[in-house]
């Protein structure tokens, strides 16, 4: 048969289990790039596939669909990391306080060997795998107990509220969580097309499966941080395509791990290089999107007196970096006023 036929008919059958396994339930899914081995006389039976990410959740559930405003809750002491340090960090899912984080997803694909369902290979996926957690921007959850006491040093720390400013940039995912058993629909409707779908065609299917669909499982936690109500923006590494923001470090546990950093606006070290044809010294962001504080607000923990030396110091670091933002605070009663 000839080669260039079967290549093709490759592809052909590459698209034929996207748009009968993926296509139902994720619509706007597309791959970025797909790898399979031939003989010359016969098809492929798999393939190695990646997703476009920042189309995978467009018409779904996990679509983002706000006005682009954030918070972040953190400690004075992280505050001042990422003022002096100019980045945020994108831990890697391994790093993170919930050690279900992906395998709470991943777990709809045990009890098939088609899958290569192996919890020794999501602990190397989750170490590939950079997010940073956010919530929508709004009174309600800049008041929210439950997250000053869980993330917020328990009222002794602060929020950021800050935007994105490239809402799409080309290898991140930014979706909506989902919580609890219920909203496994998607993934195990994925789980029943593809047996279905190996069943009856026999055909090309992806040698690399979980990792083929890891933005979707990244995107599932229990039920119990259903009040955490999460926006999370991902990274996945790519192998193929090493990025310059990704560093190691060591944590508390004596551990390499990697992170991603997410620069602040005026601290952007690529705005000077060229990441593809364009002229266009802003194209780099969208490979290394860049986070704009837009106001930061301190804890109601805090007393009085020393919201005064914080604003002091807070104002001092602004005027030295060139920052846009206020200083708030949040009162033992919860009213939001400016510093003055």
């Amino acid at each position: 048969m000839d080669e260039d036929l079967i290549m093709l008919q490759n592809f052909d059958n590459v698209n034929e289990f996207v748009n009968d396994v993926l296509i139902p339930i994720f619509p706007n899914l597309k791959l970025s790039n797909s790898f399979m081995v031939s003989s010359p006389d016969e098809n492929a039976t798999s393939f190695n596939g990646q997703l476009i990410p920042y189309k995978t959740f467009e018409k779904t559930d996990y679509e983002y669909k706000g006005d682009g405003k954030f918070i972040h809750f953190t400690s004075l002491y992280g505050l001042k990391a990422i003022l002096d340090t100019g980045y945020v960090r994108m831990s890697d899912l391994g790093n993170l306080t919930d050690n279900s984080e992906f395998i709470y997803g991943a777990s709809v694909f045990e009890g098939n060997e088609i899958f290569d369902y192996k919890e020794e290979d999501l602990a190397e996926l989750k170490r590939n795998i950079f997010c940073l957690s956010a919530c929508e921007s709004n009174e309600t959850t800049k008041r929210d107990s439950f997250m000053w006491e869980a993330y917020g040093d328990k009222g002794k720390g602060v929020i950021i509220e800050f935007e994105i400013n490239k809402m799409k940039p080309h290898f991140f995912s930014l979706g909506k969580m989902q919580y609890g058993e219920e909203s496994k629909k998607p993934l195990k409707k994925i789980k029943e097309l593809a047996e279905n779908y190996i069943e009856k065609k026999n055909k090309i299917f992806p040698n690399n499966f979980l990792d083929f669909l890891a933005e979707l499982q990244s995107f599932h936690k229990s039920k119990r941080f259903e009040n955490e109500q999460e926006v999370r923006l991902l990274l996945k590494e790519d192998k193929y395509h090493k990025k310059d923001s990704i560093y190691s470090d060591i944590n508390s546990k004596q551990e390499v791990r990697k992170y991603n950093k997410l620069f602040l606006k005026g601290r952007h070290p690529f705005l000077n290089c060229k990441y593809d044809l364009s002229n266009d010294p802003s194209a780099v962001f969208n490979e290394f999107p860049q986070i704009e504080i837009k106001n930061i607000i301190l804890g109601f923990e805090i007393s009085v007196e020393n919201k005064v030396d914080i604003t002091e110091l807070l104002i001092e670091i602004k005027g030295e970096y060139d920052y846009e933002y206020e200083v708030f605070q949040l009162d033992i009663e919860k009213n939001i006023r400016k510093m003055q």
